[in-house]
C-alpha cells in the first residue's frame, strides 16, 4: 500500500523566510531576561529585599517573557495566534492593575534613585517643607522613606516621592553624606580572610 506524503515543498520558503524574524525575537527575549535580573538582584542587594525575596518576581517575570516570545514566533511563522493575544492582553492587564496597586512603593524607589544622581539634600543637613510643619535633620535614608530627627525626640518618617512634590528648604551640614556613600555604607561588607595558622 502506497501512502501519499503532503508536498511541503512549498512551505520551505516562508520558513526561511521567518527564521531571521526569530532569531531576533529570542535574541530579543534573552537579552531582557539577563537585564531584569540583573535589575533584580540590584534592587535586592540595595534594599532590605534578600535574592530569595525576588525570586519569584524574577520567575514571573521570566515567563511572561518567554509566553511573549512564543507568540511572537509563532506569529513570524505565519499562524493565527489572535486568541493567544487576548489571553495574553488579559494577563497583563491584570499584571498592570498590581503595578498601580504598588505604585507608591515604586515611586518612592525611583525617587530614591533621583536623590541619588541629583542630590537635592544628603544625610546631616537640615531640611524643611516651606509651608508645613515638616522639619528635622536627615539622620537616615533608605529606598522607601527618609528619616528626619525633628530636634524634640521624635523620628519622622517621609515618603520619598514627597521631596518631589513640595517645595524644599535645606541647610548644609558641616559633614554632609550623600545619598548613595548613606546607602553604600549600609550594605554588608565582605568578611575579610582570616590568616592562616602554621600547623
Amino acid at each position: 500500500m502506497n501512502i501519499e506524503t503532503p508536498d511541503l515543498s512549498h512551505l520551505w520558503p516562508a520558513l526561511l523566510a521567518a527564521v531571521p524574524s526569530v532569531l531576533i525575537i529570542i535574541a530579543g527575549a534573552v537579552l531582557a531576561n539577563i537585564l531584569i535580573g540583573r535589575t533584580l538582584l540590584l534592587i535586592a542587594r540595595r534594599t532590605s529585599f534578600t535574592e530569595q525575596e525576588i525570586g519569584p518576581v524574577r520567575r514571573v517575570i521570566k515567563w511572561v517573557i518567554t509566553v511573549i516570545a512564543l507568540v511572537l514566533i509563532f506569529g513570524a511563522f505565519g499562524l493565527n495566534m489572535g486568541g493567544v493575544w487576548g489571553v495574553l492582553s488579559t494577563i497583563l492587564a491584570m499584571v498592570a492593575i498590581g503595578f498601580v496597586a504598588v505604585w507608591s512603593v515604586l515611586s518612592n524607589t525611583l525617587c530614591t534613585l533621583i536623590i541619588m544622581i541629583f542630590r537635592p539634600f544628603a544625610v546631616g543637613d537640615e531640611v524643611e517643607f516651606a509651608g508645613e510643619p515638616v522639619k528635622g535633620r536627615v539622620i537616615d535614608l533608605n529606598f522607601i522613606y527618609t528619616s528626619l530627627d525633628a530636634g524634640d525626640g521624635t523620628v519622622l518618617q517621609v515618603p520619598n516621592n514627597l521631596f518631589f512634590q513640595r517645595v524644599l528648604r535645606r541647610r548644609h551640614a558641616r559633614q554632609a553624606v550623600s545619598a548613595a556613600v548613606h546607602l553604600r555604607t549600609k550594605l554588608p561588607d565582605a568578611p575579610e580572610p582570616r590568616p592562616a595558622t602554621a600547623r
